[in-house]
């Protein structure tokens, strides 16, 4: 019960008593004034019938009974008798005054009249000739004092009445800070720091509303800080200063993860390096050098707006690192081509006497070599530096080009799985730090064509240059409900997690496609969480925001993926209704042995954890990442060191009983 409630109820219960209490006393002090009043007019009628009586012949029996009917018939009188000295007696009784009920008999039973019977001589000279006796009756009393009562309650109920309604009104103003130092508490717990403007004017209300602004204002400071540092942090250890772009360091470390990784990739490699760029900066001055760089970073920038997943970054002064995630050679010569039209008529145009090259190497496989591919890339790049003008040069691998597929039948695969939604699903646990039991499946799509499995890291960018994202989606979303049917998945708590594209993020329409798809599996979508990369959130964030809105009363969760990879400041964490986030696993992979990654993502864990958001760590495969990953207090840990992907839920499930 609220302490409103409860100074209602007691207000209200002190009212009632109050008015119970006076109705009380007013009843019984009436009673009382109505009992005085009937005995004394008693008493009056039988000294005044005596007094006539006293004039008329005992024996004259007519005459006496005259003189008690006058006095009888008015009907004030109950019981009128005269009682000779001889012993015989008139009488003349009535037992009721009126025609219908003076009261109720529960009224009468509950404020009884104690009415005594008057009597007074007869007598002639001085002879006793009898004794009369008059006794009131109390129909007229209990009818004046029921419509007393009834009046006194029916003014009391109204005055209840309004007096209720003017305390709820005066409660409801009274408590109106409280209300809203509750909701601005409610409203901490979701990430959102709201000050109350309105400031009550009763002293000790304005020291509690002041304490919560003081305090919102405190946990906002704390939380930018937290938030500026470890941004601040990411930018020295893995952003270049001139272009914006990754580092040396930060793009060997994204690369490397995802060529080492134990998973499928395909995508392309491109090096580009600007021509006697030193001379450049002699001739024009090191300020024109730092602006071409900088034009440079802001079009690759706007290049991987196209393509979120691609990684930009500087390795050296004028030596630019392009991958691309892309489905075969064909698409890769395209990119290649794209990029290179995009820079020759934009920021190293001729007119800027800038000459660059490009060298590009298409890569597809599992467990490929870094060092390797920048080789191969680099061999492209000497031999396009041949020409004295800007030129590109793809490196080719004849046993790749004899496996590849032309557009039109990737366009058939993708619109075949669709249309049967032959799509094959894998499912990689996320195990708990603290208590080793199961908190997600991560779940990966895979298609089958031509007797090969494929992974999304093949597929995935023909999907989206066919534009099918949403449509996929929404199939893998389904896909993944009917395989939760006839599963014991609510008893368990696990939700399952699937990546969207930012395309699917920003189709209106794929909303309310999910909507509906959520609703004919309610007990399964409160079991279902969609994540999506930072990287894209820049254009993303409102439609996630409005997605994890409408999917919220469904039970449906929303998560960020791939967190350490965007360029947005972190304070997305506090707009956006999130439930948890998952560390990207170029920053997970030999994090023993760089302490920078686990400030990181200690760092990361404060924050999430001050914002009641759960972090996950993924990409884990070494036994001392995993020991150096718990200590940093993530809430969940998944990779390829617990288990590999598994290709069908009851199998899933089956590995979780093992585990437990």
């Amino acid at each position: 019960m609220t302490l409103r409630q409860q100074f209602s109820l007691l207000t209200s219960l002190l009212v009632v008593v109050l008015l119970v209490g006076n109705l009380l006393v007013t009843v019984f002090n009436g009673r009382d004034y109505f009992q005085q009043q009937l005995n004394a007019r008693a008493y009056d009628a039988a000294t005044s019938l005596a007094l006539s009586m006293s004039q008329v012949d005992s024996t004259d029996e007519v005459q006496l009974a005259r003189l008690m009917d006058v006095l009888f018939d008015r009907g004030f009188f109950a019981e009128i008798s005269f009682l000779r000295t001889d012993g015989t007696a008139i009488h003349r009784r009535a037992r009721q005054a009126l025609d219908v009920n003076s009261a109720p008999d529960w009224f009468k039973d509950w404020v009884p009249l104690d009415l005594v019977a008057a009597e007074a001589d007869v007598t002639r000279q001085w002879r006793r000739l009898g004794s009369v006796q008059v006794i009131s009756h109390s129909d007229f009393a209990y009818r004046d004092m029921w419509a007393m009562v009834r009046a006194e309650f029916i003014w009391f109920a109204w005055v209840l009445l309004v007096s209720l309604i003017l305390l709820q009104l005066l409660l409801r103003w009274l408590f109106s800070p409280l209300v809203r130092v509750e909701k601005q508490a409610l409203a901490i717990c979701e990430r959102d720091w709201q000050i109350q403007k309105e400031i009550p004017r009763a002293r000790e209300l304005r020291r509690v509303v002041l304490a919560m602004n003081k305090m919102v204002l405190k946990l906002q400071s704390i939380f930018s800080e937290q938030s500026a540092m470890t941004e601040k942090l990411r930018e020295e250890s893995y952003l270049d200063v001139s272009t914006g772009l990754l580092n040396r360091r930060g793009f060997d470390q994204r690369f490397e993860h995802i060529l080492k990784r134990d998973d499928e990739h395909s995508g392309v490699l491109i090096l580009l390096q600007l021509h006697d760029f030193a001379e450049f900066n002699q001739r024009e001055g090191r300020q024109a050098g730092d602006d071409v760089l900088t034009l440079l970073g802001q079009v690759l920038s706007q290049w991987r707006m196209e393509y979120p997943n691609t990684i930009c970054g500087r390795r050296s002064g004028a030596d630019i690192a392009l991958y691309i995630p892309c489905a075969d050679g064909a698409q890769a010569d395209d990119l290649m081509q794209q990029s290179f039209s995009q820079l020759s008529m934009t920021t190293l145009s001729q007119r800027n006497e800038l000459v660059f090259h490009m060298g590009a190497v298409f890569l597809q496989g599992q467990q490929d070599d870094p060092v390797m591919a920048f080789s191969r890339a680099d061999a492209a790049l000497r031999q396009a530096q041949r020409q004295p003008t800007s030129r590109s040069v793809m490196y080719h691998d004849e046993v790749l080009q004899q496996q590849e597929w032309t557009a039109g039948e990737w366009r058939q695969l993708l619109h075949q799985v669709l249309e049967s939604g032959s799509l094959s699903l894998q499912f990689l646990p996320v195990i708990g730090n603290h208590d080793q039991h199961l908190l997600q499946f991560e779940v990966f799509s895979r298609i089958e064509w031509q007797g090969q499995m494929l992974s999304a890291a093949r597929f995935w960018p023909m999907v989206e240059q066919h534009q099918l994202a949403a449509r996929y989606d929404a199939c893998v979303i389904e896909r993944v409900l009917e395989s939760m049917i006839g599963e014991d998945i609510a008893s368990r708590g696990i939700r399952f997690c699937i990546n969207l594209s930012p395309a699917s993020v920003i189709d209106e329409q794929f909303h309310h496609q999910l909507q509906i798809l959520f609703q004919k599996y309610p007990k399964q979508a409160a079991h279902v969480a969609l994540e999506v990369p930072e990287f894209c959130l820049q254009a993303a964030e409102h439609a996630l925001a409005r997605l994890a809105l409408l999917l919220q009363p469904l039970g449906v969760v929303v998560g960020i993926d791939q967190v350490g990879t965007g360029t947005m400041a972190f304070a997305y964490l506090q707009r956006l209704p999130l439930d948890y986030v998952r560390i990207d696993g170029s920053f997970n992979r030999g994090v023993h042995l760089a302490q920078d990654h686990r400030f990181f993502i200690q760092s990361m864990v404060q924050i999430a954890h001050n914002l009641d958001l759960l972090v996950l760590a993924e990409g884990l495969e070494d036994e001392q990442d995993v020991a150096a990953i718990r200590n940093t207090g993530v809430d969940g840990l998944g990779g390829y060191y617990f288990s590999r992907p598994i290709n069908s839920l009851s199998d899933a499930l089956n590995w979780v009983n093992l585990v437990d």
